[in-house]
């Protein structure tokens, strides 16, 4: 399953929606392999850190360039 966090973490709204919804897919869809772009914030994903899917982080692009150029 790929999720990403681009652009949801700025408002607490636009964050709880995202963690709600995160918690209903992974109960109804039960994915082995949950694929984030961008950031993997505690707040979000620490509860299924340990127990649930396999978590991957793919770096947010424009992080990755700021850290080469830096």
């Amino acid at each position: 399953m790929a999720v990403s966090t681009s652009g949801v973490l700025r408002s607490k709204q636009d964050r709880d929606y995202f963690k709600q919804g995160l918690a209903v897919m992974i109960e109804t869809l039960r994915p082995q392999t949950i694929v984030n772009y961008s950031r993997m914030p505690d707040d979000i994903f620490k509860p299924y850190r340990n127990n649930g899917p396999e978590l991957i982080e793919l770096p947010y692009y424009a992080f990755s360039v700021r850290k080469e150029a830096a």
